[in-house]
């Protein structure tokens, strides 16, 4: 596994670092085919969408709830996650097991990545998800303007093909993707409301979300968000110890209309907290789709004589 860690000095003190950070689990197209360059699910949808914003082109993935076939009438709440090179099998099984559990309804899930078999994915994230220009790293700092292909492209693109309820969207991510889901949460907080951010890398850009979320702090008594953060205890302490900090920053502010849960994995690292995560996540943001149903176990065992 490759992780790109960003370890920043304080001013007069010591160099920046660059260390290796990514998290590795794993016009309009689609085709229900399983790609050569990362595992999906079967049936997963693939649309390549060019972006004038970065002058990138992007590669969204969406896999659909069983019933969606079956119910023409239905519209499914949705996740937006990023790196879904890695990300999209794992979700896409925890949402299958929630369904299952009768935890949460059905929704429709939506991976953003690159296109083509050798796509440098650490390197491409690294321009579209940091707010700030890294040194040593051309064309960084382009989070604004990603932010604009997600508002602008991707979910226009997703809400006139397929049956999304526009009132139910969340997003999130891991990592560098957690720490973008939080600056977008600042950023574009109604856009979607709902934020997960999963070991986000809050370090980038010598702490830069700690001022992100100070400048709100001055002109904003509230943060209309519903939001999800997490840390894996065993995750290396330069890396972790500023997500404790930023969580607590978030609960000590009291902002109006924020609806937080911070969290830790426990024995979790920077890969494996991605499980109970994406978990503990969904089921975070998406209180209001609990389906208020039984375990389906409780069903078997009372059918027992």
């Amino acid at each position: 596994m490759l992780i790109q860690q960003f370890l920043w000095s304080n001013q007069m003190k010591t160099q920046f670092i660059t260390v290796a950070i990514s998290l590795a689990l794993q016009s309009f197209s689609a085709i229900a085919v399983a790609r050569e360059h990362f595992f999906v699910q079967p049936g997963t949808q693939f649309h390549q969408v060019d972006a004038k914003e970065t002058d990138r082109s992007y590669e969204l993935l969406v896999t659909l709830p069983a019933s969606y076939h079956s119910s023409p009438d239905r519209h499914y709440p949705v996740i937006y996650l990023t790196d879904a090179q890695w990300d999209m099998a794992l979700v896409s099984n925890i949402l299958g097991k929630l369904n299952y559990d009768n935890h949460l309804h059905e929704m429709i899930l939506v991976g953003i990545s690159y296109p083509g078999k050798d796509a440098q994915y650490d390197q491409l994230r690294l321009l579209d998800m940091t707010p700030v220009e890294l040194p040593g790293v051309s064309g960084s700092g382009a989070a604004d303007a990603f932010l604009k292909v997600i508002e602008n492209r991707f979910i226009p693109l997703i809400e006139k093909n397929y049956r999304v309820d526009k009132s139910l969207r969340a997003f999130g991510g891991v990592s560098l993707g957690g720490a973008f889901s939080l600056y977008a949460a600042f950023k574009k907080p109604q856009l979607f409301e709902r934020y997960i951010a999963i070991s986000p890398g809050v370090i980038v850009g010598d702490e830069h979300l700690f001022k992100v979320e100070a400048e709100h702090s001055k002109t904003h008594d509230s943060f209309p968000v519903r939001l999800f953060t997490t840390y894996g205890e065993d995750e290396y302490p330069a890396f972790r110890d500023p997500i404790i900090r930023f969580q607590k920053t978030l609960a000590d502010r009291q902002y109006n209309e924020l609806i937080l849960r911070n969290h830790s994995v426990e024995e979790g690292r920077h890969g494996s907290v991605a499980i109970e995560g994406w978990m503990h996540g969904l089921l975070w943001v998406f209180q209001d789709q609990r389906t208020g149903k039984a375990d389906p176990l409780k069903a078997m065992f009372e059918a027992q004589p």
